[in-house]
């Protein structure tokens, strides 16, 4: 997350924080609609909207609907999916930076991760794959230092027999794709089986369990080939993964064709991302933590905040909505992010757009020193009832008419 809410670690470059708001996805932990209105009470009159400059964006809830494509399924079922996915540091806290940027996270074919599996039989051996999350991080330094980087993929598949025998298909051939691969052996979890080249650092395994396969590949720039230390990895991992992965609830074969894209109807109350400009490469959707980290590029304290904050739906759309479940947790939340008290060197206070009523102040992310500072992104956050919510745009007056169009969505009855 950006500016006031979730900052990428410091060795980022002055406005990274903003760009990656705008282009590794929206502000929101998800839900979908069944109906036109956010789920509790309302608390206050609807807003007169002819005193806002909201420019053209839409002020009405939308009903967002059921699933109108295959793909469009498999798709938010790899977001439900992102959620058990674990993030690298919970395994290990020396990764401190996500190094997956603004790539999409999800996994439908051998697009996403042909960077990591270098085969070229991944789709014919997976065809069967019904949705897969990925997720990276390294650990920190100066920009020009050294880095271990941890991949992390959990595919799905149909049923553990399907997987059963996809897995090892699949180690199979990123086995023998080069001769100087050994097998590697991972005692400490069942049906996984890895390989390593002794003269590089690094490390790939799957896992097959029940009717996932695990991916994992540690990649280690900083010392000489270390076999114990590559395979300690995997196996923390694991650790971290297996049991988590066993908390998730697949939607059923049956009901997927038609899953519903917005259950609670918070993104229908979420600006929608222009089709013609999106702001990253994942469809609009929503998030209960690990996959909104996952898309906001979020420090590992990040985690820590959600859970303080109560949050428990994030919607990313134009905007990023955060939904907590009580007032007094959405408070806490702005508390921790509030731009004012948390303003940085390169970020400076501006003004926020007239006629709010609630807590809301915007800043503005600067690169260049002196005389020749300039503008990278300008961000505004408020938090009003149970909803945290930030946006972003190069222009002010843009910004303020999107921010003004979100208000206006969220306390919309």
């Amino acid at each position: 997350m950006t500016g006031a809410g979730m900052r990428p670690a410091r060795r980022s470059t002055p406005g990274r924080a903003a760009v990656a708001l705008l282009l590794a996805g929206a502000l929101a932990l998800g839900a979908s609609a069944c109906g036109s209105a956010v789920s509790g009470t309302p608390t206050r009159p609807q807003p007169d909207l002819s005193q806002w400059d909201v420019g053209n964006y839409q002020t009405t809830p939308h009903v967002i609907g059921n699933a109108k494509s295959e793909r469009q399924a498999r798709a938010r079922e790899a977001q439900r999916l992102a959620d058990f996915v674990a993030l690298p540091f919970e395994a290990d806290p020396s990764y401190v930076e996500d190094a997956w940027q603004i790539r999409t996270h999800i996994v439908l074919n051998r697009k996403t991760i042909a960077n990591l599996v270098i085969n070229d039989t991944f789709d014919t051996v997976a065809a069967d794959l019904v949705a897969g999350w990925v997720n990276a991080w390294q650990t920190g330094g100066e920009p020009e230092a050294k880095r271990r980087t941890l991949n992390v993929a959990v595919l799905m598949f149909p049923d553990a027999k399907t997987a059963s025998a996809v897995g090892p298909a699949l180690e199979h051939d990123d086995f023998t794709y080069s001769r100087d691969n050994q097998p590697v052996p991972i005692t400490k979890h069942a049906n996984t089986t890895a390989h390593w080249r002794p003269d590089v650092s690094s490390i790939g395994s799957w896992t097959v369990h029940d009717r996932y396969v695990i991916f994992i590949k540690v990649v280690d720039d900083t010392s000489a080939p270390d076999l114990p230390a590559l395979t300690d990895q995997v196996e923390r991992m694991l650790d971290v993964q297996l049991p988590l992965i066993d908390k998730f609830q697949p939607t059923p074969a049956g009901e997927l064709q038609h899953i519903a894209l917005d259950p609670s109807g918070l993104l229908g109350h979420t600006l929608p991302s222009n089709p013609e400009a999106p702001l990253r490469a994942e469809p609009d959707g929503l998030y209960t933590g690990r996959g909104a980290l996952s898309l906001l590029q979020a420090a590992p304290t990040s985690l820590t905040r959600l859970e303080d904050g109560e949050v428990d739906l994030v919607s990313f759309g134009d905007a990023v909505v955060f939904r907590s479940r009580s007032d007094k947790g959405a408070r806490a939340l702005w508390k921790q992010w509030q731009p004012s008290t948390t303003l940085e060197p390169n970020q400076k206070m501006i003004e926020a757009p007239p006629g709010l009523e609630q807590q809301i102040e915007c800043y503005a992310d600067l690169v260049g020193s002196g005389d020749k500072q300039v503008v990278a992104m300008n961000i505004c956050s408020f938090q009003v009832d149970r909803y945290t919510v930030q946006a972003a745009s190069k222009q002010l007056q843009d910004l303020h008419q999107k921010i003004s169009a979100q208000y206006a969505l969220i306390t919309s009855n």
